[in-house]
């Protein structure tokens, strides 16, 4: 996402300097005019992030940023020399020096780089362009045949596919979600001032489908948010195709999304439902405003890195020792020019001036076998949380999915040998199974679930609520017992020990669960807490605790018989208040 360095008030002409506007202010002081990028590296998303600089004068600037939520020790090795730092969570840090770092400790010789540095010729002077395959999880990724290629695509670049857009004349579209004034048919009107929208902060597993009525040959997929709604993009897809809108198979082609507009390039497909899968959490709703599908009769062509490059610009390419085959382009000239992408030429890249692309394939048989190991727990309800262990899972998310049946399953998190997820809303009782592809689309092996009936709930009439903390904004106890997820009781403050909601059945009642839901508020959750009854309100019973708390958290106990229930916080979240839409007992 593109951030302005500040913002102008245009009312009162007032102008406000955003974070960028100071991290760019703090580098300037240390990277001169004429610097040039010497090394960059990441240790993936919630770690440290850094850059190098070399300025005119040989002086050299490092800055290093912790973008995860603990310390974190790393090394910086420049030449035979090293020294170790440690950044705390959310820090920058910047280094400087002349000359040749003497002191220290010897750098490391056992520690593999795999990164890989392309200089290539330009007017300014050489310019360098580092391929990381940490990287490839920000970049779009899409299956050809046997092969996986991720190719990087930057401001301005856009890639051609033969044929033209499609008639929408027969097409339906569906969603997951939609508010009433956002339904999933306003992307199909022609018009751009009406949408679809999700009409919640987008989460892994939302959804928008078309149907195009029958079979067709498409290779690209446009779908844009309306020029009111720039912001409600879908920050990272994934891209189904399927023959009769139940069995989807793996995805072919995974992205991240930008401002505006996104345009999905594909291989030749021959499908009629097409869906596109939000894989990360956002705090924007989804919006897609016009949805366009384009493609030709008979088509065959397929993506693919380029092998040559007409005169002006440059090509390069390395093998990793893993067999990642990397090629790297560069526009040098003082103008846009285009590149075939494909074999018979009918994909064309065009990339602007003094601009990098990256192409980077993969055999799909290079991925080691995903294997699915265990599933805890193996019972629970909808929108609670469950863990698949296991191992070759993939480092990112990728061409992965998990499947309740035939339903995505929204990702919480994803490890080479952990994934959190959690059980679709809405399921009915029963016996599902939970199944996982792997991040380059292989099958990982499947478990049982079954989904739980708890019970008859305790009718609420005349129940009441109280609280240690409210939220002034009209967050009241009495919100979570009122019947509408859509109102919450908040304590307007971020947890801490000892923070409370109380309940009185106004009689006495036999019970042995307990269901907190935080409803759309799913950060606000208690981390620990302690739950207590009583059947005064004065002598209270330690009858269970919630040591890990999720959004829905089922508290299951013996057979109590009390009036009053009490739940203490035991924890401290400072960032996250505690919201509860809706409290409700069972027998």
């Amino acid at each position: 996402m593109c951030r302005g360095l500040v913002t102008v008030d245009p009312d009162s002409g007032q102008v406000s300097y955003n974070v960028d506007y100071y991290a760019l202010a703090h580098a300037s002081r240390f990277v001169k005019p004429g610097a040039h990028r010497i090394y960059s590296n990441t240790f993936g998303e919630g770690s440290i992030e850094s850059v190098a600089f070399q300025n005119p004068d040989g002086s050299k600037v490092l800055i290093a940023y912790n973008s995860g939520s603990a310390a974190k020790n790393f090394s910086v090795a420049d030449g035979t020399q090293s020294f170790d730092y440690t950044l705390n969570a959310g820090d920058a840090v910047t280094f400087t020096y002349t000359g040749v770092r003497s002191g220290g400790t010897p750098a490391a010789t056992n520690v593999s780089d795999p990164t890989h540095d392309f200089t290539f010729k330009s007017s300014p002077g050489p310019m360098t362009v580092t391929y990381d395959p940490a990287l490839l999880q920000y970049q779009n990724a899409v299956r050809t045949g046997s092969k996986l290629l991720t190719y990087s695509l930057p401001m301005g670049a856009s890639i051609k596919t033969p044929g033209t857009s499609l008639s929408r004349g027969k097409w339906t579209a569906t969603a997951s979600s939609s508010p009433d004034w956002g339904a999933a048919s306003n992307a199909l009107d022609g018009d751009i001032n009406s949408r679809w929208s999700l009409g919640q902060g987008t989460t892994s597993g939302a959804w928008f489908q078309v149907d195009l009525g029958s079979p067709t040959s498409f290779n690209k997929i446009v779908f844009a948010t309306g020029e009111s709604n720039s912001f409600d993009y879908v920050t990272k897809y994934q891209i189904y195709v399927s023959d009769d809108g139940a069995d989807w198979g793996s995805a072919v082609a995974n992205g991240s999304g930008n401002i505006g507009k996104i345009a999905v390039t594909l291989p030749e497909q021959t499908a009629r439902y097409i869906r596109i899968v939000c894989v990360a959490a956002s705090g924007f709703w989804w919006s897609i405003a016009e949805i366009n599908v384009y493609g030709s009769s008979g088509g065959t062509g397929s993506i693919a890195a380029p092998t040559a490059v007409p005169k002006g610009l440059q090509l390069k390419t390395w093998t990793s020792p893993e067999g990642e085959q990397v090629t790297a382009v560069f526009n040098g000239t003082a103008s846009s020019r285009s590149f075939p992408v494909s074999a018979d030429g009918s994909y064309a890249y065009t990339l602007p001036s003094g601009t990098s692309a990256m192409f980077t394939t993969q055999k799909l048989s290079s991925f080691p076998a995903p294997v699915f190991g265990s599933l805890k727990p193996k019972q629970g309800i909808p929108r609670a949380k469950f863990t698949i262990s296991g191992s070759h899972f993939g480092d990112a998310q990728g061409l992965g999915t998990v499947r309740f049946g035939k339903l995505f399953a929204e990702i919480d998190s994803w490890s080479d040998t952990s994934i959190s997820a959690y059980v679709p809303s809405g399921l009915a009782v029963g016996t599902y199974k939970v199944s996982v592809n792997g991040a380059g689309g292989a099958n990982a092996g499947s478990a049982s679930f079954d989904v739980i009936d708890l019970g008859p709930a305790l009718s609420r009439t005349g129940w009441t609520a109280t609280t240690s903390d409210t939220s002034p904004y009209n967050d009241g106890p009495a919100n979570m017992l009122d019947g509408d997820s859509g109102t919450r009781y908040s304590s307007g403050r971020g947890q801490y020990e000892g923070l409370w909601i109380q309940v009185d059945m106004q009689q006495t009642q036999t019970f042995d669960k307990i269901l907190l839901d935080v409803g759309s508020n799913t950060g606000d959750y208690a981390r620990s807490a302690d739950v207590y009854v009583s059947t005064n309100g004065t002598d209270w019973t330690k009858v269970s605790s919630i040591e890990e708390g999720q959004r829905v958290e089922l508290i299951s106990f013996p057979t109590q018989t009390a009036r009053y229930i009490k739940i203490v916080n035991a924890g401290d979240v400072a960032s996250n208040w505690w919201s509860i839409a809706e409290f409700t007992v069972y027998k």
